[in-house]
């Protein structure tokens, strides 16, 4: 038994370690998504897998407004990772939300069939929104590396650290009536 906890999170810190982001762009999260919503993080449990190996943390989300998809309800994100039983796993790439945070959610059905979400792209379809006094909303996925155009491209800009809120939206409505 010890063994094979041994050699399951040798397994987990090897793929953490591992994950890496291929850049996305806006239009091709819109494209690979199935339902684009902007919603307020609620609250978050995380629990073991059924086998016992891997963590998951669930949040469920209250929908603001809908871009893509329809909506089932509850909300339900799922994420690799969290704190369980004494156990926390940590995923790079994958960031927690707080009570209350709003978000512009890039989401496909979770491979578990379960009823929740996962995000597209790990952080690069979670853009998290900032609203100051006397300025627009802001949105970032705090990717600010991948903030880029590929050469020789048609103008196709990359997912990157801030974009106001109605600029992400007419990108997102943009690439859904291609």
């Amino acid at each position: 038994m010890r063994l094979r906890w041994s050699l399951a999170w040798a397994l987990l810190a090897t793929l953490a370690a591992a994950t890496s982001l291929r850049p996305i762009s806006v239009e091709q999260l819109a494209q690979r998504s199935q339902l684009i919503v902007e919603a307020r993080a609620l609250t978050s449990y995380a629990r073991w897998n059924p086998q016992h190996t891997l963590i998951f943390t669930y949040t469920e989300f209250r929908p603001l407004r809908t871009l893509k998809g329809a909506l089932a309800a509850p909300l339900i994100v799922k994420q690799l990772g969290g704190s369980a039983g004494g156990y926390t796993q940590h995923v790079a790439g994958v960031r927690r939300w707080q009570p209350g945070e709003e978000a512009v959610l890039f989401l496909r059905p979770s491979a578990a069939a379960d009823g929740s979400m996962t995000v597209v792209g790990l952080s690069q379809g979670d853009f998290r929104i900032e609203r100051f006094a006397g300025s627009p909303a802001r949105a970032s996925n705090g990717v600010p590396e991948i903030s880029s155009s590929r050469p020789g491209s048609t103008g196709q800009f990359f997912t990157g650290s801030s974009t106001t809120l109605s600029d992400l939206e007419n990108r997102v409505r943009r690439a859904l009536k291609k």
